[in-house]
């Protein structure tokens, strides 16, 4: 992101020589360019972040990035057309991948977890029978709170926590502080970005699923659970999103009731991948 939106406009100048209007002068430059407004504003968190290290340094006397505002004309996301899966879909990419790479799928879909969660997941962390609970966030090599900042509980379907319990018994640490998806290095989580490339994607392009990544999933995930009438409080609450302020603050949905919104949408997912296997075999 550094080299290819920033260093174009204000990779010439010394940090004493930056001023606000330089800053302006990126955001309004990857506007025009036609970026989304959610690019824009995380170019905009790089700048601030950037400025507060330099201020910190002792480069830059002041904080020449507060007040920096991402421009209005860059365009919005029409969401109404960004891709979901469908559960035949689904079936289809499921078939082929790794059982490690099913269950970080598993629980985007299925149970509403961002990929950072997927992957910041420890052991530990399955701390009873069908529940997980997300307390941490794996990105881009660290490891943060969450996206917002809280603790969730998150109901899973039991097979699905019977097939992750079992994945951990065979891990090379088996602690409660020890990752659930480690790199080949153990000590680090894998980095779901390098997942995508190299282990998913090179199985689904031969499907002309290739498509499919873990924000689609995240995104199906309302989708299909809404399909199925699922109460939308149990879906934000699975998902860490709010429905409200009353909703967030005074509302929850308990454990049980969470597990069987999973479980009724895996019901579905089952039936459909027996049908798809019987139908491989026939051919």
């Amino acid at each position: 992101m550094f080299r290819r939106s920033i260093l174009p406009d204000i990779g010439e100048l010394r940090c004493l020589d930056l001023r606000p209007k330089h800053l302006r002068a990126v955001l309004r430059r990857l506007a025009s360019a036609g970026l989304t407004y959610g690019t824009v504003s995380q170019v905009k968190c790089a700048l601030r972040d950037m400025v507060k290290m330099m201020v910190a340094e002792g480069y830059l006397e002041s904080n020449i990035a507060e007040g920096l505002k991402t421009p209005k004309t860059a365009r919005r996301a029409d969401r109404s057309r960004l891709r979901r899966v469908t559960l035949a879909e689904y079936v289809q990419a499921w078939t082929v991948l790794d059982e490690r790479e099913r269950l970080a799928c598993d629980l985007v879909t299925f149970c509403g977890l961002r990929e950072s969660e997927v992957y910041g997941l420890k052991n530990g962390d399955l701390f009873e029978y069908g529940a997980i609970r997300i307390q941490r966030s794996w990105y881009r090599g660290e490891d943060n709170p969450t996206k917002t900042n809280e603790i969730r509980n998150v109901g899973i379907e039991s097979e699905i926590f019977d097939r992750l319990t079992e994945w951990i018994s065979e891990l090379p640490d088996t602690t409660e502080a020890a990752w659930v998806f480690p790199s080949e290095r153990i000590v680090t989580a894998l980095l779901p970005d390098n997942v995508l490339r190299r282990c998913i994607y090179p199985r689904l392009a031969p499907l002309g699923l290739d498509w499919i990544n873990f924000a689609v999933l995240r995104r199906s995930h309302s989708t299909l659970h809404k399909e199925k009438g699922t109460d939308p409080k149990i879906i934000a609450d699975q998902q860490g999103h709010g429905l409200g302020v009353h909703l967030s603050d005074y509302v929850d949905s308990s454990l049980a009731s969470k597990r069987a919104a999973v479980s009724a949408l895996w019901a579905d997912f089952k039936v459909l991948k027996s049908t798809a296997v019987i139908s491989n075999r026939d051919k």
